[in-house]
């Protein structure tokens, strides 16, 4: 898989553009490689109402880890006292399907990820009253509920998921107490949809657009008859003499 950097480099590469004086920013072209992810994969797995079932690529996913911390604010008609993420979390895309993992030395096992709205509704049965279970709420943070008394005191959550900014989900995987660069960093996208991805960076830069050549070396204008064909739809000028 390419980092972050090495997309960027490929694109300026392309560009035809020195790195150092270059007009186009790095920061620019994560922002638009970010906007192209997001277009080309919901386009491969969401783009059509019939389109067939596709398992989502894996080099797809980010992987974040977020702190948890005790809570009374919940979610619009929830109950109180349960976990919540102190960090929030980056807008999820359609795409695949969330996951989420506690970070524990006696819990360690996959969570249920299940709408906001079935939260009130869950860890009832005394059969699945060890289900740790993990809703995104509107405030964009995670809410953690189940009645294993173990899972108070969990600290961590590990999430992973196919996220609309994957810049954010990126620099959200940093250490708070160093600095990272989110050019070293793996830029979450398969690989058969990297060289489309690349393809439509470097046309929105580069302003690509039908411009028409003049190729045939002759006295005849041929670049008024291909104005007029690249302009369907503007009418013909009648002269006088086509009148009689």
């Amino acid at each position: 898989m390419l980092t972050f950097k090495e997309i960027v480099y490929m694109v300026l590469d392309q560009l035809k553009l020195a790195a150092d004086d270059s007009y186009y920013t790095e920061e620019h072209i994560i922002f638009l490689a970010d906007k192209m992810r997001a277009m080309l994969l919901y386009r491969k797995y969401k783009g059509g109402r019939n389109q067939p079932y596709q398992e989502v690529a894996e080099s797809n996913y980010q992987d974040i880890e977020l702190d948890l911390e005790q809570t009374e604010v919940v979610p619009s008609g929830c109950h109180a006292g349960w976990l919540r993420t102190k960090q929030t979390v980056p807008d999820i895309m359609e795409v695949g399907e969330p996951k989420a993992y506690v970070v524990d030395a006696v819990i360690n096992d996959l969570v249920t990820f299940i709408p906001v709205q079935r939260m009130p509704y869950v860890g009832y049965n005394k059969w699945l009253k060890n289900i740790i279970y993990v809703a995104k709420g509107s405030d964009n943070h995670l809410y953690l509920h189940s009645n294993n008394p173990q899972a108070a005191y969990l600290q961590k959550v590990k999430m992973s998921a196919v996220f609309e900014d994957a810049e954010k989900a990126a620099t959200q995987t940093c250490d708070g107490c160093q600095k990272c660069d989110v050019l070293d960093m793996t830029f979450p996208l398969e690989d058969s949809l990297i060289p489309t991805c690349i393809e439509y960076i470097v046309m929105e830069l580069s302003g690509a657009r039908y411009a028409p050549q003049d190729k045939d070396n002759n006295a005849k204008d041929d670049m008024s008859d291909a104005a007029m064909i690249s302009k369907p739809n503007t009418p013909a000028v009648k002269t006088s003499r086509e009148g009689e």
